[in-house]
């Protein structure tokens, strides 16, 4: 058997537990490891799952190895049979084309309960959960919450009890009562071993812990939990997870029960176990999805070339995750980011308000590097454009790092509770934690936006006068589904504030 160093699943790398009802639709890019669409190395079972990704580099469309039990599993795709890409896989015998399964009949067939669970989406991916059966109901079990958590600041602080050995922490009830955005900010696992893991209920109601990432180095284990050994129900992850022995989007090790969950990721990984929503699972998986991309080295930085005038035009291109609500009978993954208010159609160059391209994932946009800041007007001019062939809205933050938030303000921002509840964090960094002091709504295609408004800090701090570099940020949503970009850009820039 080959070292555990080695599994790569885009749902799970190694499973010896039970998995049932569940689907990954995670673009795999990794020609050395034990790579299978969906897993990595079964020694357990699986029933009733299904993949779908490209497959030119992975060992197995379904799986790269099995010793266990495997029931109405396939992978599904768009490849000729005798493609020898295709005729390499371990698992050929798994994969069905998707050319062929055209009705409700041809699903239910190869086992799909289409009256209970899943529904054709008529599009990818082919099949999805049935919104109504999807979530479930604990109304009961929220009666018995004894932790409530609606704000990052609450989350941050339950994780930090947690990983400090509370066992009232690790045995709660847990209620999330909103989507909570953790700002880009560098998180923590709850459970960051095995003595610490959660053995509680974890009830998510529905929402979403959103724009978190696990970069550090000294993080063995990457997930929204390290170890897990409770239950947990209904809770969306959206993050970016990187290098580590062990990687999942909701835990890097399961033993517990997961159930009606998704993990929204981009892993950027060379050696280490790693699934889309669990690197290790030895619980029980039902009902759920893993969507993304996992790569064994990072994307590439986008090269800037900068001429000598104040303007940088910057084309990128987007990978977008083909997320699993894109029709309109199911729940959204990203409710719409409002509109700027301030937003104006493109005047003068007729070339920059064409319709938006159809033809693939494309964004292009503009704006001056100089940027000034009037104290007066709480204005930060920068002359933003969105060209119509753009088929993104985006969203733009103008950012300091948290110690230069210090350096020029005298704090980050925050009140001294927050900032206190990061610190505790283990991977908490004052160089690449950010602070926002500027942010923009939604900049549409064939739009600009001359100005963006100056941030209210929580503390009260303010930006003095003078001339400082900064960062500005920009996310990415796609103008039909508001389904963010998995592709995020950020460039320099100096702000002169007045």
């Amino acid at each position: 058997m080959q070292s555990q160093k080695k599994r790569v699943g885009g749902f799970v790398a190694e499973n010896s537990g039970l998995i049932r009802d569940c689907y990954s639709i995670l673009k795999l890019q990794d020609k050395k490891r034990i790579s299978g669409g969906f897993v990595g190395q079964n020694n357990g079972s699986i029933a009733k799952s299904y993949a779908f990704c490209p497959t030119g580099s992975l060992k197995g469309g379904f799986l790269a190895a099995n010793t266990g039990n495997i029931k109405d599993c396939f992978f599904f795709h768009n490849e000729a049979q005798n493609d020898r890409r295709f005729a390499r896989l371990a698992d050929t015998a798994m994969g069905r084309s998707l050319q062929k399964l055209r009705a409700d009949e041809d699903f239910q067939t190869l086992g799909f309960d289409l009256e209970r669970m899943w529904q054709r989406t008529g599009s990818i991916p082919p099949l999805g959960f049935t919104p109504e059966n999807w979530r479930a109901a604990h109304e009961k079990d929220k009666a018995e919450a004894t932790v409530f958590i609606g704000t990052a600041r609450e989350l941050l602080a339950f994780a930090g009890d947690v990983n400090a050995g509370d066992t009232d922490a690790r045995s709660a009830c847990v209620c999330l009562t909103a989507d909570i955005n953790l700002g880009g900010k560098e998180w923590t696992p709850i459970g960051t071993d095995r003595s610490r893991a959660f053995t509680g209920l974890f009830l998510g109601g529905g929402h979403t812990v959103s724009n978190f990432k696990i970069q550090n180095k000294g993080i063995d284990n990457k997930g929204f939990f390290g170890f897990f050994r409770g239950s947990l129900y209904d809770l969306t992850v959206d993050c970016l997870l990187g290098e580590g022995p062990c990687c999942g989007g909701i835990a890097a090790y399961n033993e517990g029960e997961i159930r009606c969950c998704a993990a929204l990721v981009s892993v950027s990984n060379r050696e280490g176990l790693v699934g889309g929503l669990v690197g290790v699972n030895e619980g029980e998986v039902t009902c759920s999805y893993a969507a993304g991309r996992l790569a064994a080295a990072p994307p590439p930085l986008i090269p800037i070339l900068l001429g000598t005038g104040m303007l940088a035009l910057l084309t990128v291109i987007l990978v977008l995750v083909p997320w699993p609500w894109q029709n309109g009978d199911n729940a959204t993954v990203f409710a719409p980011v409002p509109y700027d208010e301030d937003q104006v159609p493109i005047s003068g160059d007729s070339s920059q308000q064409l319709t938006p391209r159809t033809d693939g994932n494309f964004v292009s946009f503009q704006f001056e590097r100089e940027i000034d800041v009037n104290l007066d007007t709480g204005k930060c001019t920068f002359n933003f454009k969105n060209p119509g062939d753009s088929n993104h809205n985006i969203v733009v933050q103008l950012q300091f790092t948290d110690a230069q938030a210090i350096r020029v303000m005298g704090s980050t921002g925050r009140t001294s509770q927050e900032q206190q509840a990061l610190e505790a964090m283990n991977g908490y960094s004052a160089e690449t934690y950010r602070t926002i002091i500027a942010e923009s709504g939604a900049i549409r295609p064939g739009y600009e936006l001359s100005d963006l408004r100056l941030t209210e800090q929580p503390n009260g701090a303010v930006i003095p006068p003078g001339t400082y570099n900064a960062m500005v940020y920009l996310l990415f949503y796609d103008i039909n589904t508001n389904n963010r970009a998995m592709l995020e850009s950020q460039l320099p820039v100096e702000i002169t504030v007045h």
